[in-house]
């Protein structure tokens, strides 16, 4: 039978005998295909009759079948394999118990003839590691280390009760799954053995992140054969999701906390889990350009790559295999082949659809995170886009949330799934006033203007969630059709359609909705096949990537390897020497820095200088992606448009 199949009707099995939460399905398929060593998968045709039988006997013997026909496993391991599958779609204790007591308990016959029924159904008393036992106490379910371990491995045990004591008191792990954890870190090793150390609570009460633990596991792991120095990192994002929620128990926390405590609790969470690295970007370089006009804000961020076109960065943002179909479906959750094997996310309902939020790993500013729909369908904008947007805010008003333009090389390097951008900061065209007022006469108290930016911003202002959606839909329109050959822009062309708009949304403090339109074109020509309204030829030493929505609102994500040329930069400016030839695209920045601070400078002067330099080229970047360059053809246009007329 398709392995495929197998593992649907498995977790169709779950789902109707051992309690699987909907919120858990994509996480417990998962877990089974990391125990499989599947890194692709494609849905299967389950059979549903077969997926309600009371015993997992057929389901669970016929996946072991067609894991062994494809070498997955073999004979000789088919029991401890057939326990682990079924331990990954089952309750963990504490979860079993909690029914148990809210039935009544010990004694009570609804309660036991529940107890009865979860051991049959779940094959439990047969664990899938030797150095564990699955056992019934009063409570109920109980999973208990058998304490016999071996000496030269007792440094992999206490890297383990380390990780373990850390997140009963970071991860909120419960008493009752304390062993229940340790077996399920025991088999990502490859352990069969394990006996309890002497923790040093002292040193472990002051953490508030697992970097220090995490590497001694994966010392001592490596040291001691159970893992390589290649699989380590792999081997980390699957012990520190063991130690975690599940999924649906992340949701529920959250959402009886409320909007701002729940999304602290999340970041939080996602911190001390190890998926938010915030250690490495901690180290990220970030600073304000404050020589410029819009005061700028340039990070370099290291732990994202760097794609020099938008096709590159489509097969970047495409897990190899194609499971995942993109990089933040919602099948990565608890998948360790893309490394989000750790990442918790939260459902969200906005126009009436299923999405969900969960923080990014990049961390380019503040809480930042990303708002994705349920379904993998391709990135646009529209009215309803807008109503989404207007429906985040709402439920999290100390967010702003947008979206990039629908359109390759503007932005956007995830088009194949429709999804925002949110974080819990202010960004420089936040602050940026109007240039030039407009009145939009059929909605006269709304506020419209042209902001005082580099790219060309029209902002809408109004308590109505109507009247921004319509005066949005009308400026929508009116850009994607829009063609003025004398200023380059053309709508549609043989290539495609060539204009969009990129949305920003906040909520003010007095209830008014703040929508943001930046108007994007990704035309080319022959003097500029990357882009006319791209970074320009002679700043790409700066940044190759298409400028997205976060650039365009004066925060730049400059990539990892800028750390290192501006030591490069710093030292020919001190030394009064030439560039290497591996920085010839630097040369303009170079003479610019000279041209205007002169030939002698000291190491903390080249730095101010070199930072100075590098925020007026991205003002300069973003002059090159604006379509008007000036408020007053921003404005020029509205008015051509027959609905909008000046103040």
């Amino acid at each position: 039978m398709n392995i495929n199949t197998c593992i649907d009707e498995l977790i169709e099995y779950a789902k109707n005998n051992l309690f699987l939460d909907e919120l858990d399905e994509n996480f417990a398929r998962s877990g089974i295909l990391s125990i499989l060593g599947l890194k692709t998968y494609e849905a299967g045709k389950p059979d549903l009759a077969k997926a309600e039988a009371t015993e997992p006997d057929k389901i669970i013997s016929a996946l072991i079948k067609a894991a062994e026909a494809q070498g997955l496993t073999t004979k000789e391991a088919a029991p401890a394999l057939r326990a682990r599958l079924l331990e990954t779609v089952a309750l963990k204790p504490s979860q079993f118990n909690d029914l148990y007591a809210d039935l009544g308990g010990k004694g009570s016959k609804k309660a036991d003839a529940f107890l009865a029924d979860y051991i049959r159904a779940a094959e439990f008393g047969k664990s899938s590691n030797p150095a564990f036992t699955e056992t019934v106490t009063e409570d109920g379910l109980c999973v208990a280390a058998v304490g016999e371990g071996k000496e030269e491995l007792a440094p992999v045990y206490l890297a383990i009760d380390e990780l373990v004591y850390y997140a009963v008191g970071n991860l909120l792990l419960d008493a009752f799954d304390e062993d229940f954890a340790r077996r399920e870190i025991a088999n990502i090793l490859g352990l069969d053995s394990y006996a309890p150390q002497v923790v040093d609570d002292e040193k472990i009460d002051g953490l508030d992140r697992p970097d220090v633990l995490i590497a001694a596991l994966k010392s001592t792991a490596t040291e001691a054969g159970l893992i390589s120095e290649d699989n380590a990192a792999v081997a980390a994002d699957m012990v520190m999701s063991a130690l975690s929620y599940k999924p649906s128990e992340i949701n529920t926390l959250f959402n009886s906390l409320g909007s701002k405590k729940g999304m602290d609790f999340l970041y939080d969470y996602s911190v001390k889990n190890y998926y938010i690295k915030k250690t490495a970007l901690e180290s990220n370089i970030r600073f304000k350009s404050d020589y410029t006009k819009g005061g700028l804000e340039l990070t370099v961020n290291k732990a994202r790559p760097e794609y020099s076109d938008a096709a590159e960065a489509a097969r970047g943002n495409t897990p190899e295999g194609g499971y995942p179909k993109c990089t933040i479906c919602a099948e990565n959750e608890g998948f360790a082949p893309t490394g989000k094997a750790a990442l918790r996310t939260v459902s969200l309902e906005l126009g009436g659809e299923e999405w969900f939020w969960q923080f990014s790993p990049y961390g380019y500013l503040g809480k930042h995170g990303i708002a994705v729909s349920r379904t993998h369908e391709p990135m646009h904008v529209d009215a309803e886009t807008v109503g989404r947007l207007m429906d985040f805010v709402d439920r999290f008003p100390q967010f702003f949330i947008g979206c990039n333009a629908a359109l390759p090389g503007a932005g956007g390097s995830v088009l194949s799934h429709d999804h925002f951008q949110g974080a819990e900061e202010t960004l420089p065209m936040h602050k940026a006033r109007g240039a030039v007022g407009l009145v939009y006469p059929k909605y006269p108290l709304a506020e419209v203007e042209v902001l005082d930016w580099y790219d060309s911003v029209i902002r809408v202002t109004s308590q109505s969630r109507q009247v921004i959606t319509e005066i949005e839909e009308d400026i929508r329109k009116g850009w994607e059709s829009y063609t003025n050959r004398t200023l380059g822009i053309v709508a549609k062309d043989a290539e495609g359609k060539h204009n969009a708009v990129s949305l920003t949304m906040r909520k003010q403090g007095n209830g008014r909705y703040c929508l943001d339109i930046i108007l994007r074109s990704n035309i080319t020509s022959k003097e500029y096949p990357d882009g006319v309204f791209h970074t320009h030829p002679e700043f790409r030493a700066l940044k190759k990537e298409a400028n997205g929505f976060l650039e365009a609102q004066g925060l730049f994500i400059l990539p990892g390897r800028l750390e290192y040329q501006m030591g490069v930069l710093c030292d020919c400016l001190v030394n009064k020497t030439e560039l290497p030839d591996d920085m010839a695209e630097f040369k303009n920045i170079f003479s610019e820095i000279r041209k205007e601070n002169g030939g002698d400078m000291s190491r903390v002067e080249a730095g101010i200088y070199v930072k100075a330099e590098f925020g007026s080229v991205c003002e300069r970047i973003l002059e090159n992606i604006a379509v008007f360059k000036t408020a007053e053809e921003t404005a020029d246009f509205l008015t051509q448009l027959g609905t909008f007329v000046r103040k």
